[in-house]
């Protein structure tokens, strides 16, 4: 039996992490079926849904520092970690205060993955952060255990700094197999010096979700013009005026909403993609805030869902709108794949490369100069060549479904 470690897992509670870690256990287990997947988590205590896959979950090899912490505070948790996670790969030993799980998995593996999402970038105030180095240390200490290491469908950088640039380019150049799902990441990754990436679909547009039966997720009005909608809470890296940006963001949001209502006869609903593990990332907060932004006649045709749905759940749900317009990138793959015309508000880069990918940049919006005429008339664009937008998604999407699972099959050669 073959042994695959999945590492850099963040948590479940965010639907989008969820639907990377299922789909790649999907399709490694279609290509590798007697297979041992392990799946290393930031929060395994959330993670118990992958355990329905028949994978196992253990906590991750370097752990996170407390935000609550000063920056010194979290450099110095840190650095301790990387020391006694160095002595593990030098001598073999286990820090007392850890499981020996994760240290014997890395040790037994026949193949370690850095799961696919978009972590591996620095953010724009930092020189160096603790999340980079914390995700770069378990990839560095794969190749030092000289285990095979694969990146499975990555947005990889934008790495700001000349520092996060050399410690990106010293781990990443020790992979020889970097996959990647939009073509911006291999613009950011020449950037330091690293030239062998392959560009695949995001594993998402691989989950399968067949046999959800939304009756009992959502009571659709049939006879109206349903849209979902996911907001989140983004606090806008880099810029001065956080506050006011956000503000903008989110009336730009509500008068679509209205606009909708008042001009498609349309029911709204407003979906949490993710729902933790921390509050800045509960997306019903953000629902909330738009709920407080809209006048009080069109609240009726609007709906705030507060259920933790499952990934596979939404997506089911996703599929029965007519259209859809997402600020979490996940909720938009969930809705492409299943053939819903999408208008994507970009926070990141991957955004924005993914819609590029599919030939849809003209239904991209930027998070960060967002206005609520140009969002009026993106969603009014998308309406009127709703019919053309399913019929492109559903001639192109099974050709994306196919590129998704092209990691696994790179998986099983490496192995085999």
């Amino acid at each position: 039996m073959k042994k695959i470690l999945i590492i850099n897992a963040h948590s479940s509670k965010n639907k989008g992490d969820a639907a990377i870690i299922i789909s790649m256990i999907q399709s490694i287990q279609k290509f590798i079926p007697n297979s041992q997947i392990i799946v290393s988590s930031r929060y395994p205590e959330d993670d118990d849904l992958y355990k329905e896959y028949g994978s196992e979950v253990v906590e991750q090899l370097t752990r996170f520092p407390n935000k609550n912490h000063s920056f010194f505070k979290r450099l110095t948790f840190l650095l301790k970690e990387l020391r006694e996670v160095n002595r593990f790969v030098k001598k073999g030993i286990i820090p007392s205060t850890r499981s020996n799980d994760i240290f014997n998995y890395y040790k037994e593996a026949d193949i370690v993955v850095s799961c696919g999402g978009g972590f591996l970038y620095s953010h724009p105030k930092y020189h160096i952060e603790a999340s980079l180095i914390m995700h770069l240390a378990q990839i560095y200490f794969a190749t030092k255990l000289d285990k095979e290491v694969i990146t499975y469908s990555q947005s990889i950088g934008p790495f700001r700094s000349s520092l996060s640039k050399k410690i990106a380019n010293f781990v990443l150049k020790k992979v020889k197999n970097i996959t990647i799902r939009e073509d911006l990441s291999r613009t950011f990754l020449n950037d330091i010096g690293i030239s062998n990436p392959v560009i695949v679909g995001d594993s998402a547009f691989s989950m399968i979700a067949d046999d959800i039966e939304t009756k009992e997720l959502i009571d659709l009005d049939q006879q109206k013009f349903n849209v979902g909608v996911t907001v989140r809470q983004w606090r806008f890296p880099g810029h001065e005026n956080v506050d006011q940006l956000y503000s903008n963001y989110i009336e730009a949001v509500a008068k679509s909403i209205e606009h909708l209502v008042n001009n498609y006869n349309a029911n709204v609903y407003l979906v949490p993609q993710v729902t933790g593990p921390t509050p800045i990332e509960d997306d019903r907060i953000s629902n909330s805030n738009v709920w407080g932004k809209l006048n009080d006649g069109v609240k009726g045709s609007v709906i705030m869902l507060d259920n933790d749905f499952t990934p596979q759940e939404l997506k089911a749900i996703y599929s029965k709108f007519n259209i859809f317009i997402g600020t979490r990138m996940h909720s938009n793959i969930f809705s492409l794949s299943s053939h819903v015309p999408t208008v994507a508000i970009a926070y990141e880069p991957k955004t924005t490369g993914i819609m590029k990918m599919l030939s849809l940049s003209d239904y991209v919006l930027d998070i960060n100069e967002i206005t609520t005429q140009d969002m009026l008339n993106t969603i009014d664009k998308c309406i009127a060549e709703k019919e053309n937008y399913r019929i492109d998604l559903t001639n192109k999407i099974p050709l994306i479904k196919d590129e998704a699972e092209k990691p696994a099959r790179m998986i099983k050669s490496l192995i085999s």
